[in-house]
């Protein structure tokens, strides 16, 4: 049954050194790979681009697409807009502006970090909160991963989402609007995000607002890291130093906690796949009351943790700590980027970055026709229950459950389950292993 693709999807499978070994199929949170011929592909409309698979593959086989380094040759304007996660991968040794002048080596006309307008962002949050005292629990938009994985396995929550953009979209706009107010034409202008997830570079392709962004690429944050470090040793003397307002809170933004320290009422922070999805369960059950805001990130400590960052997510966050502790000490009173000062921009950008009604995607849909729907449903309970339960992925499918789908969806036999075959007759040895649950299995698909 043909489907509608939803979603755009930066991760990639390179089947020259796919193995087959089914690690990746375990991992993901949404059950959106399977093997077939011994190599995995994956389902566009389950996948959230959450990069656990990326982690996982002991054979490196997945990776993120990046776009074109050379895209910048079509742009007389280049901007870098920096993540402060960037700089924390970098030894302490090496100052902020000496990586800052590497990029402008590499060919970067302007560098503008993403954390400029966070506390513009957190009014926002709190002005929507206020507006809605009707929903109890408040999720930030902050994680693309998590929005994504919310619309696919928790989409009775996506009304819970404060439909707002990210700082990435603030930090754009802003030095646009100061490019553009220097006289610099907007056609000229290429602005550059430099990601530490797939997720980000899956926003930026396909929003969840199905809006324009005003990102004309996006670069690996590994790939831009090896560039700078190979220039470092050179770099720093004739540094010039980069006059950037943000402030301790600015910085700690991407961290764990950082997000929800902005609100002084009730909040909570929560990182790390498996600590998200159990959140989510206990949210969707209502099994546990939360008011306020939830701060929610795929990767474990945050940003620092993304699949395409290259230092230990511990120690980039100290550097992060040290580096707002230091901001803050040296400058106590900050004043916000004067472009943010405007009334009349700050308006029209409140307007921007409200996106429209966010829409579930379950990827439990099997059928447009609710009645060939629900006779699907009852089948592949039926299947699951005759299935062995156990899991093994020798399916293709990470689970019965989802070998059951797959088989009432067309995409999979129920031959292809191994046991199917020798369940009259299992071996001794498999006996030993699983006992019972061999003996009573009815795979028959009449």
């Amino acid at each position: 049954m043909a489907q509608e693709t939803y979603f755009h999807h930066s991760l990639k499978i390179n089947d020259y050194l796919c193995t087959g070994c089914s690690s990746c199929i375990r991992a993901c949170p949404t059950a959106a790979l399977r093997i077939r011929d011994g190599k995995v592909i994956l389902s566009d409309n389950k996948c959230v681009d959450c990069g656990e698979c990326m982690r996982t593959c002991p054979s490196r086989a997945i990776y993120v697409k990046q776009d074109d380094f050379q895209l910048m040759d079509n742009f007389k304007y280049r901007v870098a807009l920096v993540p402060v996660t960037f700089i924390a991968q970098f030894e302490s040794r090496y100052k902020t502006k000496a990586i800052y002048s590497c990029l402008r080596e590499l060919g970067f006309t302007h560098i503008y970090e993403v954390e400029h307008g966070t506390k513009f962002l957190a009014r926002l949050y709190r002005q929507y909160m206020a507006d809605h005292p009707e929903i109890r629990t408040f999720i930030s938009p902050y994680c693309p991963a998590v929005i994504r994985l919310i619309q696919v396995r928790f989409p009775s929550l996506v009304d819970n989402i404060i439909p707002l953009k990210s700082p990435l979209d603030v930090a754009a706009r802003v030095i646009l609007r100061q490019l553009m107010a220097e006289g610099v034409s907007r056609g000229s202008i290429g602005i550059f995000y430099v990601t530490p997830c797939a997720a980000k570079i899956a926003s930026v392709k396909s929003p969840v607002s199905g809006q324009d962004t005003c990102i004309a690429g996006v670069i690996n944050m590994d790939f831009l890291y090896n560039k700078v470090k190979l220039l470092l040793k050179n770099a720093g003397k004739d540094a010039v130093a980069v006059n950037h307002s943000l402030t301790g809170k600015d910085i700690l933004w991407p961290v764990t906690g950082g997000e929800s320290a902005l609100f002084s009422e009730s909040s909570f922070a929560v990182d790390g796949l498996a600590n998200v999805i159990e959140f989510l369960e206990n949210l969707e059950d209502e099994n546990i009351d939360v008011p306020g805001l939830v701060e929610m990130r795929i990767c474990d400590q945050s940003c620092m943790g993304g699949p395409l960052t290259v230092n230990n997510r511990f120690v980039a966050r100290n550097r992060l700590e040290k580096r707002a502790q230091l901001v803050d000490r040296v400058l106590r009173i900050r004043k916000e980027d004067p472009t943010l000062d405007n009334p009349e921009f700050t308006d029209d950008l409140a307007k921007q970055l409200v996106i429209p009604a966010i829409k579930p995607r379950s990827m439990l849909k099997l059928s447009d026709d609710f009645s060939t729907a629900f006779r699907m449903a009852e089948e592949m309970k039926r299947l699951e229950k005759a299935l062995p339960g156990i899991n093994c992925a020798a399916c293709g499918a990470p689970t019965c459950a989802a070998f059951a789908e797959d088989v009432v969806r067309g995409e999979a036999d129920i031959d292809g389950c191994v046991f199917a075959d020798i369940r009259n007759n299992p071996p001794d040895a498999l006996r030993k292993v699983w006992g019972e649950r061999l003996d009573n299995q009815n795979t028959t698909t009449k």
